[in-house]
């Protein structure tokens, strides 16, 4: 009787340890990050897309000719892993899709959009205001497409 006893706690235990590694966010397949400027010239939309090991860049110009401009280079799983981290998919899924007056009077917008089991979540916010459940995932993606400032 013990051994059964103690055979179906170590059981229970394993299962129930066994959902504890999981991460609150393997689910979380696309994430995406940009910028736009409707009053601007140049190029004035740009965005990163991070998918599997590959980080995709891309840029575009406003009006009818949008001359495009993509770039790409792979991304290890370990800074995936760090930026998904920092993206808590439950308060994600519970912010607006729009905050503020995003490129109101030409300050810009700024945006992430993440795709969790199927499910496209996409924020737009006032340019350089993040909210704060996206501060430092914010600061990482910059960086990351700041590193294509050469993509030509």
């Amino acid at each position: 009787m013990k051994k059964n006893i103690l055979l179906i706690l170590t059981v229970f235990g394993a299962l129930l340890f066994s959902n504890c590694k999981k991460s609150k966010n393997d689910d979380l397949n696309n994430i995406s990050y940009g910028t736009s400027f409707g009053m601007c010239g140049g190029y004035c939309s740009q965005s990163i897309l991070i998918s599997d090991s590959k980080l995709s860049f891309s840029k575009s110009k406003n009006g009818a000719v949008p001359d495009t401009k993509t770039c790409s280079k792979s991304i290890s799983e370990a800074e995936v892993n760090s930026i998904k981290d920092l993206l808590n998919t439950n308060q994600i899924s519970n912010l607006p899709e729009v905050i503020g007056c995003p490129d109101c009077a030409d300050g810009g917008a700024e945006w992430v959009s993440v795709t969790v089991n199927g499910k496209k979540y996409k924020i737009t916010y006032d340019f350089g205001k993040p909210p704060k459940e996206l501060e430092a995932a914010v600061a990482k993606l910059k960086v990351l497409k700041d590193g294509f400032k050469d993509c030509n």
